[in-house]
């Protein structure tokens, strides 16, 4: 199929794919989301209702809390005073409480004095509650009789629901004991259900109990309202009043005619571009890229670089054209150097770097086995052979048999000694042997691959790289991990490498710390974890107290071969190394300083994976 074809039914493709997911988004995402918002708003209102509810009882219970720890009260309960009746339980005062019930309870369950109130027309009669002038033997708050602890929730009763609190009876000082409750409760009506909801806000209704269960919020959603129905329980658990919440679905009804106006538009648009798309597509690219095609596979298929387009136009097409004349003709004086020259000056410089890094790792290895090779000859091998040869000699018993085992005895502690301390230095010396062959490894790899990425900690890399610093540098400074290198976190980065860069740099800082004339020095280490977008980096900071970086040199001791040490060894070579390293790792190192004698730092910044914990982040 020829690339306008492709273009054509693509273009259409896209505009149909983007119609469907429009309506789709529409359709699966956008209007049940409204849904949703519209069912949490029914629900939030529910919640207000719930509280609602809450607060009726709560003020019914601070209404018989003042009853209750009332001193008339506490003596009513003894004497059973008449006057008591007659001075408070007057038609007035239970209708500024709203009150339906009001009853006082003894200890042992008696109703010392109940009274209903009917607070539509304010007649007061004796309370049907408990009929038999007792509360129940089974009536769960018979508990708080005994513990003195206040209560509340829904009763059922023949006149309806009933909002009630019970408080203990106290002396209205709020001590004890107690001498029994007061019950207060008001009746769950349709006035009493509309005032709970003007204080929420949110137009409620009281509707029948349907099942013999407790249940869960009931959402059903209608073509113009969203309804949730509440049931709550009485004392006993047992479903005794439903609430529903009721909530205009105007939500739903403005997204709906905004997503179809959007739809509409969206395919109306998508016709008018299509066709103005197609056109000058068609006359602006779709014809000249086709000659650059056909000119781009004649010069592929054969090995003629010498044919060139020459298409003469001044837009980006021409541009094209001219630069991939350019570019072929580059790529034939190109492969000509590169078959002669790349594959030699590549090994060569990838070489000096190995090299420089093997010869930095074999330098602590060969201290460290010329420190074992004078413990093994200071070890007495040779007078444990006598002591044992002077022993085969001498009679059974002898005192001098004694004190040849006792020599072997002291002897063969010294060579335990000498053992161990050999073994350690064997372990560090197979240690060092394997960052040769790490070194080796990694440069076989690199040759192939580009390096392995591992999940580690920075200070777990610092700690490696010590391994192989040789002592002579080792001895010079002395290591500062900032609390910025734990904070990073585990991140995945190139460990070989880095360990590898680490070592030159505390080479290099040991070595400014000698050129200052110091007997000892200090090298910090600090990190931080970057952000730049959705790109994460780790940048690195190597302080030392060394003799510093002139200006003039800052910019210039990374260069391959500069040094402003003495033309020994192999200097001009390990930062260079480690910029090139840093650079292939997609990263930059750059040097700072204050001046002479005044300590320099190393920056280097490299990208890394998005870690799985942001321990510690900040804008790049």
């Amino acid at each position: 199929m020829k690339i306008r074809a492709k273009v054509v039914a693509l273009l259409a493709s896209v505009f149909v794919a983007l119609t469907i997911v429009e309506w789709g988004v529409g359709q699966a995402l956008l209007l049940p989301r409204f849904e949703e918002i519209e069912v949490d708003d029914a629900r939030t209102a529910m919640k207000r209702i719930e509280y609602g509810v809450h607060q009726a009882l709560n003020e019914l219970q601070v209404s018989a809390a003042d009853w209750g720890n009332w001193k008339d009260t506490w003596q009513f309960i003894v004497d059973h005073n008449p006057q008591y009746e007659q001075d408070n339980l007057t038609e007035a005062a239970l209708k500024q409480l709203r009150l339906n019930a009001i009853a006082f309870v003894d200890l042992n369950g008696a109703i010392v004095l109940a009274r209903a109130v009917d607070l539509s027309s304010g007649a007061i009669s004796p309370l049907t509650l408990f009929p038999q002038g007792a509360l129940p033997d089974d009536f769960v708050w018979r508990e708080n009789l005994r513990s003195g602890e206040p209560a509340r929730g829904l009763i059922k009763t023949a006149d309806g629901v009933l909002l009630a609190a019970v408080v203990p009876i106290l002396d209205g000082f709020g001590h004890g004991p107690s001498r029994g409750m007061v019950l207060m409760g008001r009746l769950l009506t349709d006035e009493e259900v509309a005032e709970i909801g003007a204080r929420a806000q949110t137009s409620v209704n009281l509707v029948p109990v349907r099942g013999t269960a407790a249940e869960q919020d009931k959402v059903e959603i209608y073509e113009s309202v969203t309804e949730v129905t509440r049931v709550f329980p009485d004392v006993y658990g047992q479903p005794v009043a439903a609430l529903r919440v009721s909530v205009p679905r105007t939500i739903s009804k403005g997204a709906r005619t905004t997503v179809d106006y959007v739809l509409a538009f969206t395919i109306g648009a998508a016709v008018v571009v299509l066709l103005i798309l197609l056109i000058s597509l068609d006359r602006t690219v779709l014809t000249p890229l086709a000659k650059v095609t056909r000119h781009a596979v004649r010069i592929g298929k054969g090995d003629d670089l010498t044919k060139r387009l020459n298409l003469d136009r001044r837009d980006e097409i021409g541009a094209l054209a001219t630069e991939f004349d350019r570019m072929v003709a580059q790529v034939a004086e190109s492969r000509r150097q590169l078959i002669d020259h790349s594959f030699d000056a590549g090994k060569a410089e990838l070489s000096r770097g190995v090299l420089h890094n093997i010869g930095n790792a074999i330098t602590p290895l060969r201290v460290r086995l010329s420190r074992l090779q004078q413990r093994l000859r200071s070890a007495p091998a040779g007078d444990v052979e006598r002591a044992l040869a002077e022993r085969d000699k001498e009679p059974a018993g002898t005192p001098r048999q004694a004190d040849i085992d006792e020599f072997l005895r002291l002897t063969s502690g010294e060579l335990a000694g000498v053992i161990a301390e050999a073994a350690d230095d064997v372990e560090v010396i197979t240690r060092q042997a394997d960052v040769v062959q790490g070194a080796l490894t990694e440069q076989s790899q690199s040759a192939r691959t580009s390096s392995v990425m591992e999940s580690v900690e920075l200070p777990a890399i610092i700690e490696q790289s010590l391994e192989i610093v040789p002592d002579r540098c080792r001895d010079l400074v002395n290591i500062e991990l900032d609390p910025s290198m734990w904070a990073v976190g585990t991140v995945q980065l190139a460990r070989t490498t880095l360990r590898q860069v680490v070592q030159n740099l505390v080479i290099n800082a040991a070595e400014a710390v000698r050129a200052a004339g110091r007997d000892r020095g200090t090298v910090r280490f600090s990190a931080a974890l970057l952000r730049d977008g959705d790109q994460y980096k780790i940048q690195v900071e190597c302080a030392d107290t060394g003799v510093g970086i002139a200006a003039e040199n800052v910019e210039r001791v990374f260069e391959k071969g500069y040094s402003t040490k003495s033309a020994s060894g192999n200097m001009g070579i390990g930062l260079h190394w480690c910029a090139t390293s840093i650079n292939a790792l997609g990263g930059r190192i750059w040097a700072t300083s204050d001046g002479h004698d005044r300590g320099a730092t190393l920056h280097f910044v490299i990208p890394v994976p998005k870690p799985p914990t942001e321990t510690s982040s900040r804008a790049a």
